[in-house]
């Protein structure tokens, strides 16, 4: 489809961005952005029905459309109903060119770099992406947006005092811990994750989805008094509120890196086999410290093997993975807590 220029200043824009979960979190920036620096448009998202609930508070969207795999027709003519002067495509894949089709609207989109993660995967050189918020931003220029430098959001609702009796009992007095990914090759090992909680004196919480319950309560039962999973227990809002409100967020690279970049929280990073030369880490903005440490094998000649992940690792060992050392990841507390919090 033939990108071009808007002639003048749009009133209601259509955004796309259908997956994936910890991607979708790095569009905040684009729609603060867009609703800030024009003259506060319409602005009509179109996501994964199961993304919806991380866009229903945020109040510079007038709409979020919910995109149904099984009936992407549907989504299409809902989407496109909306009277939109243009699309802003954030995803720019076969998927989005299918919503697009026949819109015979005025498209902005953005370079994926592709090329050059192609280079770093497969040659194991070539220069480094821009973070694709960065280059989402860059895409607009022709609107005259430009970086407000605020980072990524995540808008919550008011949330009613929590029964929940281990957090109100801890006040903010744990770590968060986003053991899973939705590639196995990006999650954090059970070796690792043993090996790190036996050396903390702080309560941590487990977050991570269905997949991750199995190895969650399994390192629940190894540190009782220490350890509670929440893996496949909670929403996607539940969970953000978990890690708003911790002390300090240790993850690999997925979903839940982005949200402690959401909430200005203390990060360890544990890369495994991807890399954050991707453009895909954790944006803070620049109005603020950056706040994440990272942690990786960099000596690998396999590393990176894939720009997103795999089942198991493609060379069997997961070296990338097995190599770093629990105890080099120290969060770094500034806060006195209750010694007795415990769970």
């Amino acid at each position: 489809m033939l990108e071009v220029k808007p002639r003048k200043l749009p009133q209601r824009i259509g955004i796309i961005r259908i997956s994936s979960l910890g991607d979708i979190v790095l569009i905040s920036p684009i729609i603060r952005c867009l609703y800030q620096q024009l003259e506060q448009p319409e602005l009509i998202l179109l996501t994964h029905k199961d993304m919806l609930p991380l866009f229903e508070h945020n109040p510079f969207l007038h709409k979020a459309i919910a995109y149904d795999p099984a009936e992407p027709g549907k989504s299409a003519a809902e989407f496109l109903a909306c009277m939109l002067d243009l699309i802003v495509d954030l995803q720019k894949n076969l998927r989005s060119s299918f919503l697009k089709l026949g819109a015979g609207l005025p498209v902005l989109t953005f370079s994926k770099q592709n090329v050059r993660k192609w280079k770093m995967v497969n040659l194991k050189n070539g220069q480094g992406c821009r973070h694709v918020v960065l280059r989402m931003l860059q895409g607009l220029n022709a609107l005259g947006i430009s970086d407000d430098g605020l980072g990524v959001e995540l808008h919550l609702p008011a949330e009613e005092t929590s029964e929940d009796s281990w957090k109100q009992r801890l006040h903010g007095g744990y770590i968060a811990i986003g053991i899973g990914s939705a590639h196995a090759t990006k999650a954090l090992s059970m070796e690792f994750l043993s090996s790190f909680l036996a050396r903390q004196s702080l309560p941590c919480v487990l977050l991570g989805g269905p997949n991750d319950q199995l190895k969650g309560e399994a390192l629940q039962a190894k540190f009782p008094e220490r350890v509670r999973s929440l893996c496949g227990q909670t929403d996607l809002l539940t969970t953000a509120y978990w890690v708003r409100d911790s002390a300090h967020v240790v993850s690999g690279d997925s979903f839940i890196m982005h949200l402690a970049a959401c909430f200005s929280k203390p990060l360890d990073v544990v890369w495994t086999n991807t890399v954050p030369e991707f453009g895909m880490e954790p944006y803070y903005g620049t109005a603020q410290a950056f706040k994440a440490k990272y942690h990786q094998t960099k000596e690998l000649n396999c590393r990176p093997c894939t720009k997103t992940g795999f089942s198991a690792c493609p060379k069997g060992h997961f070296n990338c993975m097995n190599r770093i050392s629990a105890w080099i990841v120290q969060p770094s507390l500034d806060m006195v807590f209750d010694e007795a919090a415990t769970f």
